[in-house]
C-alpha cells in the first residue's frame, strides 16, 4: 500500500462562530472544547493513523505562528505549505498533491472538524485507502441523524464494492428539503474529507480545472523545503472548493458511508450539539449565571454574563463583541459578522 499522507487544511475563517472565531484566530485555533483547539484534535487524529507518512499542513501566512506553536506543543513534525492568500480547498488540495509523490495517498482533512469515534474514523480511512489505491477519489458521507440545513448533502449512486458512485452534490438545503434528504436513505452529509492518490488528483485537475493547476504549478518553489511558501502566482487561482472544481465533475468519485460521530462545528447550534450540557440542555462556560434558561449556549470570556427567562438562545461575550440571538437563527451569524467587521 502506498504511503498515506494526511493533509490538514487550516486556512478557513470560521465566520459562523463569530465572535469566538475571529480573522486573527479562527475557530480551528480556538479552544472550543476544554483546552484543546480543533486543529490540535485533528493533528492528533491524523498523527495516530496506522501507516501514515509525512504530515502536511496547508495554511495561510497569518496563521503560520499558530500552526507552528501547536505542532511544537504536540512534538509533531509536518511539512507546511503556506498560501500567500486563501483560495479555498481546490487550490490547496492541488498544491498538496503537487508537493508529494504521485502514488502517495493524500487524505484531505479540514482542521475544524470534531470526530468522537476515533476507531471508527481509522477503520473508514483504511477502507477508503484501498479504494483510492485503485484510482478513485473517495469522499466520506456521514449517515444523517437529523434534518440539517447547515450541511451539504451527497447522493449515493450505484453501489461499487464497499462504496457508491458519487451522484449529485446538494448545497445547504432549506428545512423542508433537508427533512426529505435526511430521511430518504439515498443522501449523506458531505463531510468535506477526501482520499486519493496524488497522481489521481493532479490528473483530474488537468482534465477538469487546468487553470487552477496552472496557477498552482506556477506558484510552487523550485526547491521545496519543510516550509513550502507558494509564490504570488497562487493568487491567480480561482477560489473554489474541491467539491465544485473536481468532485462534481469527475468520473472516478466514490462515496463511503460512515457514522463515526462527525461534526464540522460550523455554527452555534452544531457547537451546542457537540458540547457537554446540564440537565436543562444548556452549555455554559466562563462566569455565567442562568435562571430559568433551557437549551442554550452561553459563554463569557472576560466578564460576568447573566441570562434569565430565555430558551434556545446563543449568548457569547468576548472583549470585542457580545452576540445574542435565537439558536434557530445561528446560520445568520456569518452575515452579522460581515456587517460588523466589514469582512
Amino acid at each position: 500500500m502506498p504511503d498515506l499522507r494526511p493533509v490538514i487544511l487550516s486556512g478557513g475563517a470560521g465566520t459562523r462562530l463569530w465572535p469566538l472565531s475571529t480573522a486573527d484566530v479562527p475557530k480551528q485555533f480556538t479552544p472550543l472544547f476544554g483546552t484543546d483547539s480543533l486543529f490540535t484534535l485533528t493533528l492528533r487524529r491524523a498523527a495516530a493513523l496506522p501507516g501514515r507518512g509525512e504530515l502536511v499542513v496547508v495554511t495561510g501566512g497569518r496563521f503560520l505562528p499558530l500552526v507552528e506553536r501547536e505542532l511544537e506543543a504536540l512534538s509533531v513534525e509536518a511539512r507546511l505549505i503556506v498560501e500567500p492568500e486563501g483560495r479555498n480547498t481546490a487550490p490547496a488540495a492541488i498544491a498538496a498533491a503537487s508537493a508529494t509523490e504521485p502514488d502517495d495517498l493524500i487524505l484531505l482533512l479540514p482542521a475544524d472538524h470534531l470526530i468522537s469515534d476515533e476507531e471508527g474514523f481509522r477503520d473508514a480511512i483504511a477502507v477508503g485507502a484501498r479504494v483510492a489505491a485503485e484510482g478513485h477519489i473517495v469522499t466520506f458521507g456521514i449517515t444523517p441523524s437529523r434534518a440539517e440545513t447547515g450541511y451539504g448533502y451527497i447522493e449515493k449512486g450505484d453501489p461499487d464494492g464497499e462504496t457508491h458512485v458519487v451522484g449529485r452534490f446538494k448545497e445547504k438545503p432549506g428545512p423542508a428539503e433537508a427533512a426529505e434528504l435526511a430521511s430518504d436513505g439515498r443522501h449523506l452529509w458531505n463531510s468535506g474529507m477526501f482520499l486519493a492518490a496524488a497522481g489521481t488528483i493532479l490528473a483530474e485537475a488537468e482534465a477538469l480545472c487546468p487553470d487552477i493547476l496552472e496557477a498552482v504549478s506556477g506558484a510552487l518553489p523550485t526547491s521545496p523545503d519543510t516550509v513550502v511558501r507558494l509564490g504570488e502566482a497562487f493568487k491567480s487561482a480561482r477560489s473554489v472548493s474541491f467539491d465544485h472544481a473536481i468532485m462534481e465533475q469527475t468520473g472516478v468519485g466514490r462515496v463511503l458511508e460512515v457514522g463515526f460521530g462527525w461534526s464540522d462545528v460550523g455554527s452555534y447550534d452544531a457547537l451546542l450539539g457537540a458540547s457537554d450540557k446540564d440537565e436543562a440542555g444548556n452549555h455554559t462556560a466562563g462566569d455565567v449565571t442562568l435562571s430559568e434558561v433551557t437549551g442554550s449556549y452561553v459563554k463569557a470570556t472576560s466578564r460576568r454574563v447573566v441570562v434569565a427567562g430565555l430558551d434556545d438562545v446563543v449568548v457569547v461575550e468576548t472583549p470585542e463583541a457580545v452576540l445574542v440571538l435565537p439558536l434557530d437563527r445561528a446560520q445568520e451569524v456569518r452575515d452579522l459578522q460581515a456587517r460588523v467587521t466589514g469582512d
